[in-house]
């Protein structure tokens, strides 16, 4: 009699298991929990971008440069330097970070083009990356966040000033 109770009890056991499994399955989403991960991680790289270069340009009345004093021209942000009297880079060095790009989109580089300054950076056109960006766009103003696409590529300018 007590093994078929610990039988009975076993089959309930695992039965309930794999109810709770199906209902987890149908319930938690894992793509759209990725792609929150996602949009959080580059929201805070934005922020993390923006405060770096528009301190340097508190402490400088410029945006950063090239190393040889030129303006930025899709130019690696980590490159970048920051020309206070001691010029540092923007690698790393004095309390200035740059975060490497996620998986699946490009190094961030900036342009300066007169009034305008913006950091970029793409990923495949369609692909799940893409999508976010797509729904990011909804976040920002199109005079700070602004996509193109081509063939293959979808592009993403962040402007800071303009």
């Amino acid at each position: 009699m007590r093994r078929a109770l610990s039988l009975i009890e076993l089959l309930i056991v695992i039965s309930l298991a794999g109810i709770m499994t199906a209902l987890m399955v149908n319930y938690l989403n894992t793509e759209t929990l990725s792609k929150e991960n996602i949009k959080l991680q580059l929201q805070s790289h934005f922020n993390i971008i923006t405060a770096t270069i528009l301190q340097c340009k508190d402490l400088t009345n410029i945006m950063p440069l090239q190393n040889d004093g030129s303006t930025a021209s899709s130019t690696l942000l980590s490159t970048l330097e920051c020309n206070t009297t001691t010029p540092y880079a923007l690698d790393g060095g004095k309390g200035s970070f740059i975060p490497p790009a996620l998986t699946g989109f490009t190094e961030y580089t900036a342009t300066q083009n007169s009034s305008e300054f913006y950091f970029s950076t793409s990923v495949d056109l369609n692909s799940y990356n893409d999508e976010v960006l797509q729904e990011i766009q909804t976040i920002y103003s199109a005079n700070q966040y602004e996509l193109t696409s081509d063939a293959t590529t979808t592009s993403l300018n962040f402007y800071l000033s303009r």
